[in-house]
């Protein structure tokens, strides 16, 4: 029990190792720089970046720096800088530098002064048309996509305490705990950057089938748990004298639940896993992340895209309008009401009704779930997203999208690992351990998805594509540039670069 709590507060595996990846040789260029805005000179976060007449591009980072590689490009290639409300910019290879600043003019048109309407549009109206042309607008297709992934991970543990009160075992004493109180980092950091191929089918319940090819998928862990590693030896030597008669019970105050212990075959496959696939990812597994993930893209969750289904919790607001790939949208700020959660801007095209830009976050003083009970707590406290679809063939594809969510979690709360033996009516308490747990964690999750390129390919494509049941996985202490020459990525945030995984 307590070992599987302390493995899901750092965010991390207790057997990760490090590897370098020395298959890279070829010699590569790329280019960076950062995108502002020309009179406030802020950045412009998820710009995109596209070269013209070729099927590469990129984004910018949420802090408007980007990273492009440019080995198989020549002086003359062109790259356009895009960023909705603002003029196009396009520049020849030759003309930037190895890191150039790049300033985008915002260019957003009155509404009034271009076009002649009956009666003035009304936002919420447009706002509302989104979801009733959804199904035309984004169409249901097998696609093969060249994708960039990035997931980050980041908790602060802000209070610790474990209070030991009973325990009839030797191995597990007041000692034990002050060690987990000592060891476990107060501060854990992660990320995995995945390149690949996306194999994807929309089913007509608007489910998602998808198969990955990986490229290369890189990770980096916070400090291996490699000093519990005797803690969980004592665990297992507590569970190992377990009689068939006998069974184990987590209790916490009315609450308690049955502890399914792995016999020893399930233990030995485990074990021998565990030996065999090192350095490697269950791709089953990752896919299945990656499909959750992708139901933001399909506005399946009502909760996340509340400016969208419930129009009465809004005030909106008509900014303007703007030309996207030679088509006009409409500029639409957007601030709750009293029971609503987000403000944020949307663009939504005049002629189709498609939303095709969206930026926005929880409105100050507002928070997602909250659960306080019992000497639990959770709070969401964070969430904040971007999304971009670029219209193709009547139909618009995603582009990207980065989503962002943090909570606070709390417990203060006694818990029991008690062992009991079966008996008629009554059973038999044969040992315990209690222990009083005080905890507050601090997390920030991070999903980012860039979609490099894609082709529509045909249903018996995707299943004659067989995924492969693991990939190599590089683990890297550091960020480093070198583990992607050749590639197009989304550029790490400063923070992300500084940051170097703690040694022993």
């Amino acid at each position: 029990m307590l070992i599987a709590f302390i493995t899901l507060i750092a965010f991390h595996n207790i057997h990760s190792q490090t590897t370098s990846d020395s298959s890279i040789v070829e010699i590569s260029k790329q280019l960076k720089g950062v995108v502002l805005d020309m009179d406030k000179k802020t950045a412009l976060a998820y710009a995109n970046i596209a070269v013209l007449h070729k099927n590469k591009g990129t984004v910018t980072n949420e802090k408007g720096q980007f990273t492009i590689d440019v080995t198989d490009l020549d002086e003359n290639d062109t790259l356009s800088f895009l960023y909705i409300g603002y003029k196009n910019k396009n520049i020849t290879i030759a003309q930037l530098d190895s890191f150039s600043i790049i300033y985008l003019k915002e260019d957003i048109f009155n509404l009034s002064e271009v076009f002649v309407f009956a009666k003035n549009p009304d936002p919420k109206q447009i706002v509302k048309k989104v979801l009733e042309h959804k199904d035309a607008n984004y169409k249901k297709k097998t696609n093969k996509s060249q994708i960039f992934i990035r997931k980050r991970n980041i908790s602060d543990i802000n209070n610790i305490k474990f209070t030991l009160k009973k325990s009839s075992f030797d191995l597990f004493n007041k000692k034990t705990l002050d060690f987990i109180e000592k060891k476990l980092p107060k501060h854990s950091t992660s990320y995995t950057d995945f390149l690949g191929y996306l194999y994807s089918t929309q089913n007509q319940d608007d489910s998602i089938a998808l198969k990955i090819d990986p490229l290369k998928i890189v990770s980096l862990k916070e400090k291996d748990l490699a000093d519990f590693d005797q803690l969980e030896a004592n665990f297992e030597k507590i569970f190992a004298n377990t009689k068939e008669e006998e069974f184990w019970k987590v209790k916490s105050g009315i609450f308690s639940g049955k502890i399914d212990l792995d016999d020893e075959d399930k233990k030995s496959k485990k074990d021998s896993l565990e030996k065999n696939y090192k350095n490697q990812i269950n791709l089953d597994y990752y896919s299945r992340r990656i499909d959750k993930e992708l139901d933001y893209s399909l506005f399946k969750n009502k909760k996340e895209w509340e400016f969208l289904y419930q129009t009465g919790k809004y005030n909106y607001t008509l900014a303007g309008g703007a030309n996207v790939n030679g088509e006009d949208v409409y500029i639409i700020d957007f601030i709750p009401r009293r029971n609503g959660e987000f403000k944020g801007r949307a663009y939504i095209s005049m002629n189709t009704f498609a939303l095709i830009r969206a930026d926005y976050e929880y409105a100050p003083g507002k928070i997602g779930r909250n659960v306080q009970l019992l000497g639990i707590g959770y709070t969401q406290n964070h969430f904040k997203a971007s999304i971009f679809f670029l219209k193709k063939n009547a139909s618009y594809n995603l582009k990207y999208f980065s989503k962002e969510t943090g909570n606070n979690s709390s417990v203060n709360r006694s818990f029991s690992l008690i062992k009991k033996k079966k008996r008629f009516l009554i059973n038999k308490k044969l040992s315990e351990i209690k222990a009083d747990i005080k905890l507050s964690i601090k997390s920030k999750v991070s999903f980012e998805m860039l979609v490099l390129n894609q082709k529509e390919i045909s249903l018996s494509q995707f299943a004659n594509f067989k995924q492969k049941k693991r990939s190599k996985i590089i683990y890297v202490d550091q960020f480093s540039d070198n583990l992607w020459k050749g590639y197009s990525i989304i550029e790490p945030t400063k923070q992300m670069r500084d940051y170097k995984k703690l040694k022993e």
